[in-house]
C-alpha cells in the first residue's frame, strides 16, 4: 500500500452519478509529482517508448516551454482506493492499495517525462504544472476497459486522420529519395524521430501568401496542430484556399536542409556558443547534446540549438524567396549556404540580444516579433549586399570589354 501526498493550490471533488466513488480534479507542480507513482503502472496497458515523436514533444514542452505544459498535455489519470483533501496543509492524499486496480491508468509517457525532467530541475524555479484526475470505486472487471478506452482515444489525432486521407502523399513523394524519408512519423506513436508536424512547421514559415517583410510567423511558434489544420484545408478536394503548401512542398528538401544547416553552422562556427542556455536546465554544449542528430543533413553535431532560436533565423530566409513567379513556383534569389555564411554571425547576434533580454528563455525568443523582424532584416540586407557585388562585377566586366 502507498499513500501519496501531493501539494495543490485548488482542489475539486465530484461524486459519481451512482455508487460511492469520487472523482478528484486538480493541478500540481511537475516537480511535486511523486516518484513512487512509477511503481503503480500495471493498470496501464500501453508500453512506454521514449524514442517516438510524441514522447519527444512532451519532454520538449516540459523543458523548453514549461509554463505552457498544463495547456498542451492532458496529464495523469489515476485509479485509487481513497482520495482525501487536507485543507489545512493544502495537500491531496491518494491511497493506492491493489496493483491490479490502482495506479496510473493513463499518462505513462507523461509520467516518465516528468520524472526524467525532475532529475535536473532548473535552479531558478520550474513553472510547469500538470493536471491530475483521480477516481475511486473501479471494479476489477472494469479497470482494463477503462484503461483501454482512455488509451485508444489518443490514436485518432488530427495528423493521423490526415495521413489516412492520403493528404501527405505529395510530401512523401517529394522527399522520397532523401535519407530521412523513412524517419518521419505520420501517425501517432510511431517510433520515428521526426514528427510530420515539425516538417510542416518548417515549411509554413516560408508561406509568402501569408507572411511578408512586415508580417512574420510569430503566432505559429508552438502551434503545430493549427498548421496541420491549415494544411488539411488546402489539401481538401475542391478547396478554394490558395495552395501554398503545394508550392512549399516543392522545395521541402531545400528548406529542411537549411534548417539543419543553420543549427550546424551555429554549433560549429560561432565561438563560445555552447555556454548559452538551450533551456531552463542545460546549455547548447551540454554533455547530453553530444552527437545531436541533424537528420535532414544526415550528420551530427556536438550541441543542440533551441527551436526558439532556429525558427526566427529559418523564417528570415523567406526574404530570399521568389514566390509564385511564374504561378506555382518557388525559387531562391541567392544560394542559401552562401547567404547563410555571409550573415550567420549577425543573425546569432540578433538572437542573443533578444535571448538575454528575455532572461535566457529560448521559447520567449521564438515568440518575439522583434527577433523575427531583426533576423528577416539581416537576411534582406545580406541579399542586397550580394546583389551589389553582382552589379559591380557586371559593371567591371562591361567596362573592360
Amino acid at each position: 500500500m502507498s499513500t501519496l501526498r501531493i501539494p495543490v493550490q485548488q482542489f475539486r471533488s465530484l461524486p459519481a452519478p451512482s455508487g460511492n466513488s469520487k472523482l478528484a480534479l486538480f493541478y500540481t507542480r511537475a516537480s511535486a509529482v511523486p516518484r513512487e507513482l512509477w511503481n503503480w503502472r500495471e493498470v496501464n496497458p500501453r508500453d512506454i517508448s521514449t524514442s517516438n515523436a510524441v514522447y519527444g514533444a512532451i519532454y520538449t514542452t516540459l523543458t523548453e516551454e514549461p509554463d505552457r505544459f498544463f495547456e498542451r498535455n492532458r496529464g495523469l489519470t489515476i485509479s485509487a482506493d481513497q482520495i482525501e483533501f487536507d485543507e489545512k496543509r493544502k495537500e491531496v492524499l491518494i491511497t493506492l492499495r491493489d496493483r491490479t486496480l490502482h495506479g496510473v491508468v493513463d499518462g505513462g509517457h507523461t509520467l516518465h517525462a516528468l520524472l526524467d525532467a525532475q532529475e535536473n530541475p532548473p535552479a531558478d524555479g520550474w513553472p510547469a504544472f500538470v493536471f491530475l484526475k483521480v477516481f475511486t470505486g473501479a471494479e476489477l472487471d472494469q479497470i482494463a476497459e477503462i484503461a483501454g478506452g482512455l488509451n485508444r482515444s489518443q490514436q485518432v489525432d488530427l495528423k493521423s486522420l490526415e495521413n489516412l486521407k492520403a493528404h501527405f502523399d505529395l510530401l512523401k513523394e517529394t522527399i522520397g529519395k532523401e535519407s530521412y524519408a523513412d524517419k518521419i512519423a505520420y501517425k501517432m506513436n510511431e517510433s520515428k524521430p521526426i514528427d510530420v508536424r515539425e516538417v510542416l512547421y518548417y515549411l509554413a514559415v516560408f508561406d509568402c501568401d501569408e507572411f511578408d517583410q512586415n508580417k512574420h510567423p510569430t503566432r505559429l511558434f508552438g502551434r503545430k496542430e493549427g498548421i496541420v489544420r491549415k494544411f488539411a484545408e488546402q489539401a481538401a478536394p475542391g478547396s478554394e484556399v490558395a495552395k501554398s503548401f503545394n508550392i512549399l512542398i516543392s522545395r521541402a528538401p531545400d528548406i529542411l536542409t537549411l534548417r539543419d544547416l543553420i543549427e550546424k553552422k551555429i554549433v560549429n562556427d560561432v565561438e563560445n556558443i555552447g555556454h548559452f542556455k538551450a533551456g531552463k536546465k542545460d546549455r547548447i554544449g551540454s554533455k547530453k547534446h553530444k552527437k545531436n542528430e541533424l537528420y535532414f543533413l544526415n550528420e551530427s553535431v556536438d550541441g543542440k540549438v533551441p527551436l526558439g532560436w532556429i525558427m526566427p533565423m529559418l523564417g528570415a530566409f523567406r526574404a530570399n524567396v521568389i514566390w509564385n513567379d511564374p504561378p506555382g513556383s518557388f525559387a531562391w534569389k541567392v544560394p542559401n549556404e552562401r547567404l547563410l555564411k555571409s550573415c550567420l554571425r549577425r543573425l546569432v547576434s540578433c538572437i542573443l540580444e533578444i535571448h538575454q533580454r528575455e532572461n535566457s528563455r529560448p521559447e520567449y525568443v521564438g515568440r518575439s516579433a522583434t527577433a523575427w523582424r531583426l533576423c528577416y532584416e539581416t537576411v534582406e540586407n545580406a541579399i542586397l549586399q550580394e546583389e551589389l557585388k553582382r552589379a559591380r562585377v557586371t559593371q567591371k566586366r562591361a567596362a573592360s570589354s
